[in-house]
């Protein structure tokens, strides 16, 4: 593809997977910049002015503020309201069929044109004012990965990042806190195994759909990343075309986090310096037996073709 265009990596996936951690680590690696889910500046950054990765309010960080001056001319003059607007008439399960067709309709083909526009001119200033040539974008949502491939000004490449749905789903019932609302305390949504396991199959296939569209695709596993995070970045560069990139900012399993300036996700997008990464496996004590039962045989099937029915990973 033509290199004038953006080069985005969409880190797609069910939540509670490791995308955070996924697009952290590849934040190390010189030549690439991570955004955090670019898909939720507009409510999250935008209209709520929630932290950035950096620690300061979006509307406060140094850079943020550089990307809006060249997008928009300044904070005043976003129409964030149209935006949002765009954003929900385009952005959502519903419309993925649209994305997907040549026969678009003519009201839908308009507001699409409008919103890709704005998003392109995004990530490329993104890339002009970071210097990088890879802009890692973790927004995890299939229907915005199926938007980001129905643009075709981007050099878009897909990683589908996978997780055991029964340890996603134990994940989904802890309390976790968001410290990007830094004016009040709010948590996390928790969802039922049941609710979970139906997202986790919808997502995960409407996600692997995208390289019928779009052909540069990956499918990697979460327990694989953190059991050998260098060899698994390294077939992820092998996969970007990036195999020059250096990655001794890991060293036995424990990675160097530099200061990032991702608009939403993970709260251990605040974390700096060093980072043990090690496999977390409390759900195969704590799981409640039911819980598990019910996970498996809602999701066996897609179990089975990712390798976690497999002898001793069950």
């Amino acid at each position: 593809m033509n290199n004038k265009f953006p080069k985005v990596v969409f880190i797609g996936g069910f939540g509670r997977s490791g995308s955070t951690l996924l697009e952290r680590m590849l934040g190390q690696t010189v030549g690439f910049f991570v955004i955090g889910e670019l898909r939720h500046i507009w409510e999250r950054s935008f209209s709520e002015n929630q932290l950035c990765g950096c620690g300061k309010p979006f509307k406060s960080c140094e850079f943020w503020r550089q990307v809006v001056t060249e997008v928009f001319g300044s904070f005043d003059r976003v129409p964030l309201d149209q935006i949002i607007d765009l954003k929900r008439s385009i952005d959502r399960i519903q419309y993925v069929p649209q994305m997907v067709t040549p026969f678009k309709l003519k009201e839908y083909h308009q507001k699409f044109k409008t919103y890709s526009a704005i998003l392109t001119e995004i990530y490329r200033t993104i890339q002009s004012l970071s210097g990088c040539n890879v802009i890692v974008d973790s927004s995890k949502d299939h229907s915005y990965g199926h938007l980001l491939a129905s643009i075709k000004e981007i050099d878009l490449f897909t990683l589908h990042l996978v997780r055991d749905s029964r340890a996603t789903a134990f994940s989904w019932l802890r309390k976790k806190r968001r410290p990007e609302i830094h004016w009040a305390i709010e948590y996390m949504p928790q969802y039922t195994p049941l609710r979970s396991s139906l997202i986790w199959n919808v997502m995960n296939l409407s996600i692997a759909s995208i390289r019928y569209r779009r052909g540069q695709y990956l499918r990697i596993r979460y327990e694989d990343l953190v059991s050998d995070p260098s060899s698994t970045l390294g077939q992820v560069m092998d996969f970007l075309g990036e195999r020059d990139k250096r990655l001794d900012f890991i060293q036995d399993n424990v990675v160097k986090l530099d200061l990032n300036h991702t608009v939403s996700g993970n709260p251990i997008r605040f974390e700096q310096g060093h980072m043990e990464i090690r496999v977390d496996n409390e759900w195969r004590k704590k799981m409640d037996k039911k819980d598990f039962n019910l996970v498996t045989f809602l999701t066996w099937p897609l179990l089975m073709s990712y390798g976690y029915l497999s002898a001793g990973n069950q």
